[in-house]
């Protein structure tokens, strides 16, 4: 006998299928910092273009939060996770921008969507959520086609700029996992606070430790040029790329579990590396085509 979903489960459906927009949106933003980023980083060097991308996020998610009536961050026996928070924020945007410097937009964009495979393992030791067969295979998998990513241009370039090509890969790896551990440290809070306060103060936490890198970077680089284009970039990267899309990200693992917000992360790789084949003419060669599937596959296995 065929029996109708209530209406009540029909509308948790609902709601579970909207609260995807939040993810989804927030990797389809990220997806084109990679290729603004880049192609901003003749006039800004990265540690600097990542500090005003911070103030401007951060300043527009403390406005928001105060139009919103919020006056305390968090309750005082929870503060203490802020400071990691800002940590990891620094920690990722650091070798975020450094690895796109030096590897690709495209590299970028499709590397960092190995952070669901840290969040697994980390929600396991840190959350107790204990994963199943499927993770362990589908990482394996995934970091299969990471090594068909960085073996194909090892082997395509000259030894100097396949040097820099590795360097830069693994430091958007390390990016990738830092953002991992953002993720599953402020888990706890947003499901019992709210994604805008624990997202607008580990942004202002992440100023502390951030500022320190982008003065010694100044002083290596001392000239910066703020032409329209840059400006352009800054405001982006700002307002898109932090205060929307990570409100945004925060927004939907307040509603849905870890794991299935991190399959949104499959959005990024398309929208950056077809805008940076667009708009910097990077080449696409099969090894990224290749890796790339073979890395999508094993996320999906981990992650649904």
């Amino acid at each position: 006998m065929h029996v109708s979903p209530s209406p009540t489960t029909r509308q948790d459906r609902s709601r579970r299928s909207l609260a995807g927009l939040a993810p989804l949106g927030a990797s389809c933003l990220w997806g084109g910092m990679y290729v603004v980023s880049r192609a901003s980083f003749g006039a800004i060097p990265p540690v600097t273009l990542g500090l005003l991308r911070l103030l401007l996020g951060g300043a527009a998610l403390w406005l928001a939060l105060r139009l919103g009536g919020h006056r305390e961050p968090l309750p005082r026996q929870e503060r203490w996770r802020l400071p990691l928070l800002g940590l990891c924020i620094a920690a990722t945007i650091t070798t975020q921008f450094v690895g796109t410097e030096l590897a690709s937009a495209h590299d970028g964009a499709l590397l960092t969507t190995i952070t669901p495979l840290f969040i697994v393992p980390l929600a396991w030791l840190l959350l107790g959520e204990r994963p199943q067969w499927r993770v362990v295979a589908g990482t394996t998998l995934a970091l299969v086609g990471v090594v068909i990513i960085v073996g194909s241009e090892q082997g395509s370039n000259p030894s100097a700029q396949a040097r820099s090509l590795l360097i830069g890969d693994g430091l958007l790896i390390i990016s990738a996992f830092f953002w991992a551990l953002f993720t599953v440290l402020g888990t706890p809070l947003v499901r019992k606070h709210s994604a805008l306060v624990v997202t607008t103060y580990g942004t202002l936490w992440s100023l502390v430790f951030f500022a320190p890198l982008a003065l010694w970077e100044l002083s290596q680089h001392p000239v910066l040029s703020f032409s329209p284009g840059a400006l352009a970039s800054v405001l982006y990267l700002g307002l898109g790329a932090t205060a929307l899309a990570w409100f945004l990200w925060y927004r939907g693992v307040e509603r849905l579990p870890a794991g299935v917000a991190a399959i949104f992360f499959f959005a990024q790789p398309l929208v950056g590396g077809l805008l940076s084949a667009l708009l910097l003419q990077e080449v696409l060669g099969p090894g990224f085509w290749l890796g790339g599937l073979v890395l999508a596959l094993g996320i999906m296995l981990a992650s649904l």
